[in-house]
């Protein structure tokens, strides 16, 4: 039976912290241990920790970093020993064969090779009721995803080999730990497989960090912070800095050509035809992006 570590930061969540750790501690097919790190909560959710009394879950408390230098202090400090590993949220509830299937996927690509899985979800209201199902797009490239990020971290599980590549160098300037996770092991050459359902029901409510909705003013909302919000270049560079010298040439120039508001910068990534969307949408917003210098 596989060793799956689960890397789980909380923050002040206390109120759907313990279905998520019940819904963990049920998965079927895989021997699972959760490491958890506390973003330094005000509410109770410590002291919950405290009162589950069980050997597969440690946990420890850090200073106040935020989501994603949070979940990088958590693969610094996540043993090797494990075969797999998986990013968690505090407010979801995992179906209890997410890992297994997960892993059977993952068990499927060449030891050597950095390995990365990831799957849509099941969106639902802060009781868990149904909302719809967010599948995900399958046929777009993975340089489109290195542009706008499709994989939620929630779902990511990964292989021993891209944990020891990620502890190599921990990025400062990064929005998302998955994001990072995703685009270094497409950097590295790496197997990433997409599922486009999932096995996770992804709650909904007032304190996500982040949404979901797909109302128009969500939409609309997501569309501005797609233009300037996430920053693609901030992780091209990360990526450069730290793993330049591992890259080979393709992906090199890719992450150079992100980099490059230059005018002649601006057409080479414009007209790099790597890069496919799928999606009209996507297609018109990275256009508006690059133009005005904001990849």
């Amino acid at each position: 039976m596989k060793r799956v570590l689960v890397l789980l930061s909380t923050y002040n969540g206390e109120k759907y912290l313990s279905d998520l750790i019940s819904s963990l501690l049920l998965q079927k097919g895989v021997d699972l241990d959760i490491l958890i790190r506390d973003d330094s909560s005000s509410d109770c959710t410590v002291e919950l920790l405290e009162k589950i009394k069980d050997f597969r879950i440690k946990y420890y408390i850090g200073k106040n970093k935020g989501a994603a230098q949070s979940f990088l202090d958590l693969i610094k400090n996540a043993p090797l020993q494990y075969d797999y590993y998986a990013f968690c949220d505090q407010d979801d509830v995992w179906e209890n064969d997410k890992m297994k299937i997960a892993v059977s996927k993952l068990d499927n690509v060449n030891d050597e090779k950095l390995a990365l899985y990831y799957s849509g979800q099941t969106i639902t209201d802060k009781n868990l009721n149904v909302l719809y199902e967010h599948k995900l797009d399958n046929k777009r490239s993975v340089q489109a995803n290195c542009i706008f990020n499709q994989m939620a971290g929630c779902t990511a599980v990964f292989n021993r080999k891209l944990l020891i590549k990620m502890k190599e160098y921990l990025p400062k300037k990064i929005y998302g730990h998955d994001v990072w996770c995703y685009r270094l092991c497409a950097a590295m050459g790496g197997e990433i497989i997409v599922e486009k359902g999932g096995h996770i029901l992804y709650r909904q409510h007032e304190n996500n960090a982040i949404g979901l909705g797909f109302g128009i003013k969500n939409k609309l909302n997501r569309a501005v912070d797609y233009i300037f919000k996430y920053n693609a270049s901030s992780y091209a560079l990360e990526i450069l800095n730290g793993y330049g010298n591992q890259l080979n040439e393709k992906w090199k120039k890719f992450f150079e050509e992100i980099c490059d508001n230059s005018l002649i910068g601006k057409w080479k990534i414009l007209t790099n035809r790597s890069i496919i969307f799928h999606s009209c949408e996507l297609r018109v917003l990275f256009v508006i992006k690059v133009l005005l210098g904001k990849l």
